[in-house]
């Protein structure tokens, strides 16, 4: 007879368990967020894409446009 009222209860205390769990993670994450944190996350996103990208080229080994850049032969 009870058995939907425990299942509630539960489902309630569990509810609020998380809330205040992911509530004190959410605190700790915005401690943590400074601009020095976001440069150096935007810095390393640019790093990484820039390393992709070259390894990526060298891979497929895209043609120089003459003129453009090319290093002194000699």
């Amino acid at each position: 007879m009870f058995t939907r009222l425990k299942w509630f209860a539960l489902g309630s205390v569990a509810t609020i368990g998380a809330g205040v769990y992911l509530g004190g993670k959410v605190k700790i994450a915005r401690e943590r967020i400074t601009p020095e944190t976001m440069a150096r996350a935007g810095a390393m996103t640019v790093a990484g894409l820039m390393d992709a990208t070259g390894r990526r080229m060298r891979k497929v080994g895209v043609e120089r446009i003459p003129g453009s850049a090319d290093p002194p032969q000699g």
